[in-house]
């Protein structure tokens, strides 16, 4: 019977040990940073993110699952069995699976221009509450070679009405191929739950150098940060394009109650999130190069005034000769 018993016990840790399920309150999102350094020397910038290059020039997406609410320092998942929604800028939906190698990671080819969408779906009961998680990823591929025309209607945002929570970056008014979120934007959001604008969710904004600020949308499911200048480097060490990470969590709680899996609960805990990037403001690359030109234009009067003074000071030796 001791045995019977042992063989039991290593059973069941095994299976722990094997489960792709995913413990319930923890928050997950899809990242495009690479793990380690051989993938990241993969990667290049592209106007969407890092992607990797394909044949013939087509860009790859590479998405990593990680656990955490850090952009800089959260964990990467091993493996994971969650379902996975692709769509494609047509608007064409197909299921994905992750590779499950050495972590959990979907890669996908991007041949049109626009916008890809990703959705990771995962439920699980814990203490009687049904946590439903989404992780979410918005890929933009654009080339200059393609032209720029019909902008508007492919950087619209996809509405996902199966999603049990979703979060929209609304686009602004003048946004194009070539638009960046820099410091001082104002970022708006609309959270969804089943595709109806969500009043009352709690959203949190956090960027990778640890700035955080939540908020609660308002009776149109709406939010808005203004991003945070951050990046304070000496003016010689000042990059224009430097990209930072930032994270959206948006979370709800309901106090419906149902049957999942054979399982009973008596509440739902939605949250989903999504990643992104921004870069410095033109505003303060602007003012580190007027700074420099004020400063060189001061030492240069400096210097003249210096000159001139010191030239007038100059007395011109004369020989004198007496008797």
């Amino acid at each position: 019977m001791n045995i019977n018993f042992y063989r039991m016990m290593i059973s069941f840790l095994l299976g722990m040990l094997l489960t792709n399920s995913l413990p319930a309150s923890q928050t997950y999102w899809l990242s495009d940073i690479p793990p380690t350094k051989e993938l990241a020397k993969k990667m290049r910038p592209s106007h969407g993110g890092l992607v990797q290059r394909g044949k013939r020039g087509m860009y790859i997406k590479r998405l990593w699952l990680r656990e955490g609410e850090d952009p800089l320092e959260s964990g990467y998942i091993k493996q994971n069995s969650a379902s996975l929604v692709f769509v494609n800028p047509d608007k064409k939906i197909s299921k994905m699976t992750f590779r499950n190698k050495d972590y959990a990671d979907v890669a996908f080819k991007m041949p049109d221009e626009g916008f890809y969408n990703l959705f990771m779906t995962n439920r699980e009961i814990e203490n009687g509450v049904l946590y439903v998680s989404v992780a979410k990823n918005e890929s933009l591929n654009h080339s200059c070679r393609a032209g720029h025309g019909d902008v508007k209607s492919k950087i619209n945002p996809f509405y996902y009405d199966e999603a049990p929570i979703d979060i929209i970056r609304e686009r602004r008014s003048r946004e194009t191929f070539h638009s960046r979120i820099t410091s001082g934007d104002v970022v708006s959001f609309t959270i969804l739950r089943q595709g109806k604008p969500l009043p009352g969710a709690l959203v949190k904004m956090v960027t990778q150098k640890g700035w955080a600020k939540t908020l609660k949308s308002d009776s149109e499911g709406r939010v808005a940060f203004e991003m945070i200048r951050d990046y304070y480097p000496q003016w010689h060490e000042f990059k224009r394009r430097k990209m930072e990470g930032y994270l959206a969590i948006a979370e709800y709680k309901s106090k419906d109650a149902g049957t999942y899996a054979g399982e009973k609960f008596s509440a739902v805990h939605y949250k989903v999130t999504s990643s992104g990037n921004y870069f410095p403001s033109a505003r303060d690359y602007k003012s580190y190069l007027y700074g420099l030109l004020i400063g060189l234009f001061a030492l240069t009067i400096s210097g003249f005034t210096v000159y001139f003074y010191r030239r007038r000071r100059l007395k011109i030796y004369k020989e004198k000769r007496f008797g």
